[in-house]
């Protein structure tokens, strides 16, 4: 009755963590690094609901986002989770315009959002530098997670309860035995048995699934594809903003270790668009000038790590998760906004692996078919 997970990243570290709890011994973790380690751990790891439709999906995230508090309540409190709140403000008059609708759409859903002045905005956030003609948003609820943190700490309480964790192997494909998933394959060659084989190998996925036949509906990792990204982490700042923060030019937030993580949609694209060996130095170096503009006391700043993440991105900008037809044994488990979704994921995955369908997951199987346009941020980013 055994139980493979493949990929220890966010999702896969929850789904472990939940099923650990119920069966214990039978669940096997593999990573090919370590848990936390890949996208998660390069994420900007914004936990929200603040641009997810339709209503299905949002109230998804917003279940989601509660998750996190009971699940932070279960690790006492830990430095990886931080409901700080966020403060976003636009300039444009179109940005202008939208974030007032979003605030209107979301105060009507229940969210905590709310337009706020510029002498309300600095008494919140002090040590950064407030322009005083800009349309501002705060939303009280929304905060960050340290993916590579919690997803250590979920794989950590799993093995406790028995799981095993097996890292730095890659699993090189998945056995099949007359269209029953029966297992994995190493690199090295060795294969580890299972009832049931689930996939939350994030990007990497489709490359897994190939040789089945199975054409995932995600977006491909390549140069233009919206789904690679850069964010930098600096040190040396105090005072530092202590909330997740959205300008036009940068988005901030602290990482839980007295330092900074910055990212920018423009520069975003500018990563995404070039060859898997350009250097990323330049357009660290950009990061770091705009937050020495947002933040004064960056001005002696310096850049601690940059990092390329790769995002897993359906063609809708919905979760993939479920079993595949025609494949018994296999089950998919790839999501966009992963470290929102997590904790929630698993919880519904979890029982839907031990038999009782989830309602809630119907909306989001791995084969339905869709020609609806990937949903996009208003600046030009995916979500």
């Amino acid at each position: 009755m055994r139980i493979v997970i493949v990929g220890a990243g966010i999702v896969g570290a929850a789904l472990a963590d939940q099923l650990a709890a119920r069966r214990g011994g039978d669940v096997v973790l593999i990573d090919r690094s370590s848990p936390g380690w890949g996208t998660s751990r390069a994420s900007f790891a914004w936990l929200n609901a603040n641009q997810k439709q339709p209503r299905a999906y949002f109230d998804f995230s917003v279940e989601a986002m509660r998750e996190w508090g009971d699940l932070a309540a279960e690790f006492g409190e830990p430095s990886w989770y931080q409901p700080v709140g966020n403060l976003a403000w636009a300039r444009s008059a179109p940005a202008c315009e939208e974030l007032v609708e979003r605030v209107d759409r979301l105060r009507a859903w229940g969210y905590g959002a709310e337009v706020i002045t510029a002498s309300r905005a600095q008494k919140l956030e002090p040590n950064v530098m407030i322009p005083s003609d800009a349309q501002i948003a705060f939303f009280p609820d929304e905060g960050y997670v340290c993916g590579r943190r919690a997803a250590q700490a979920l794989v950590q309480r799993a093995t406790s309860l028995g799981a095993t964790l097996i890292t730095d192997k890659e699993v090189s494909e998945l056995v099949v035995s007359q269209h029953q998933v029966t297992g994995v394959r190493l690199a090295d060659g060795q294969r580890i048995a299972a009832e049931t084989v689930v996939c939350c190998a994030g990007w990497r996925s489709p490359e897994l699934l190939a040789p089945l036949g199975i054409d995932l509906a995600l977006t491909a990792s390549t140069p233009g594809s919206g789904a690679r990204g850069l964010t930098v982490t600096i040190g040396g700042i105090t005072p530092r903003p202590d909330r997740v923060i959205h300008t036009p030019e940068l988005d901030v937030r602290p990482n839980g270790e007295g330092q900074l993580l910055l990212e920018a949609s423009d520069i975003d694209r500018r990563v995404d668009m070039a060859g898997e060996n350009d250097p990323l130095d330049g357009c660290a170096q950009e990061l770091l000038t705009r937050a020495r503009i947002l933040i004064p006391a960056a001005a002696s700043a310096t850049i601690v790590e940059a990092s390329l993440c790769v995002r897993p991105l359906p063609l809708d900008g919905h979760p993939l998760v479920g079993p595949v037809a025609g494949q018994q044994g296999l089950y998919i488990a790839v999501s966009h906004s992963g470290i929102t979704l997590a904790p929630a994921l698993a919880r519904h995955v979890a029982p839907e692996l031990l038999g009782a369908e989830s309602p809630v997951l119907r909306h989001y199987r791995p084969d339905r078919t869709s020609t609806r346009i990937p949903l996009r941020r208003a600046d030009g980013g995916s979500f």
